[in-house]
């Protein structure tokens, strides 16, 4: 797992954006006329937006452990040989990036490149920059699961909401690929990629394009996520509700900063979502 204790550092835009004197307590919840509960915080929600890895889907490290794997392979297929450990420690690097460039979003063939110029002495022809970067969207495509709850609940919540995905990925092939294969898109009014915005999470334009597509208002949105920073702040600082997701174990993690925003509700399993949006 990569930690950022000290994001301050590297993100100032992010305080900027955060509402002086808003309510960061976690509201109470309602009864509900059949015994169980509701957040009354939801009420007039028209819309609920997801994130996808470690969110609808578990891509932690265990993927992560994976999708290296399969790189770790098709580099010795293409070059006879490759440090593993060199490998992580780029892709670990590239992994945070964004992060440390004003959020800016990694170019996958690029970051393809660096890999490759990175493990041997040699400079990358376009040819091995396009064969590694097909590797990685084959390999992302076969490796991400979804658990049997994940449809029923989508079909539930798409029966009284709008459905929106918002994921940060620099591909966005391997995401709308990923999300048919799974039998997911049918659900979602609107998708939209990082990698085809060029900018991450928690940056509010990936979020704008989202409104943009579903036409509503911040107001009107829950965003449910896993990501202290690209999901909790970045919503609530453009005006949502937010969910975190604690499901999952994610592979790089954010401290919380002094005034930070808090989610409006916290579960540790997706299925909570049917008390609190479905209730």
């Amino acid at each position: 797992m990569v930690v950022l204790p000290n994001r301050s550092a590297f993100l100032p835009g992010l305080i900027a954006l955060i509402e002086v004197g808003s309510d960061r307590s976690c509201p109470k919840e309602k009864d509900r006329e059949d015994g169980g509960t509701m957040s009354a915080q939801f009420d007039g929600t028209k819309v609920v937006c997801f994130d996808l890895g470690n969110t609808l889907i578990e891509f932690g490290p265990r993927q992560i452990a994976m999708q290296y794997e399969r790189l770790t392979a098709k580099l010795v297929e293409m070059f006879g040989s490759c440090d593993a450990t060199k490998l992580k420690e780029i892709r670990d690097r590239q992994i945070v990036a964004p992060y440390h460039d004003q959020y800016r979003e990694n170019d996958v063939e690029e970051c393809c490149r660096e890999l490759i110029e990175g493990i041997f002495p040699v400079t990358a022809t376009d040819d091995q920059v396009q064969e590694l970067a097909e590797e990685r969207y084959q390999g992302f495509v076969d490796i991400i699961e979804l658990a049997d709850e994940i449809l029923p609940l989508l079909g539930a919540l798409s029966e009284r909401y709008r459905l929106a995905l918002l994921s940060n990925f620099p591909c966005g092939r391997s995401i709308r690929e990923g999300i048919a294969k799974l039998g997911m898109t049918k659900h979602f009014n609107a998708i939209v990629v990082s990698g085809e915005v060029g900018w991450v999470k928690p940056d509010p334009r990936p979020y704008r394009k989202m409104l943009e597509q579903l036409q509503s208002d911040p107001a009107e949105c829950v965003y449910v996520g896993d990501n202290w920073l690209a999901d909790v702040q970045g919503s609530k600082s453009i005006g949502m509700k937010s969910i975190l997701t604690t499901e999952h174990l994610p592979y790089e993690r954010f401290e919380p900063n002094p005034g930070d925003h808090e989610p409006d509700q916290k579960i540790a399993h997706i299925r909570e979502l049917r008390d609190l949006l479905l209730g």
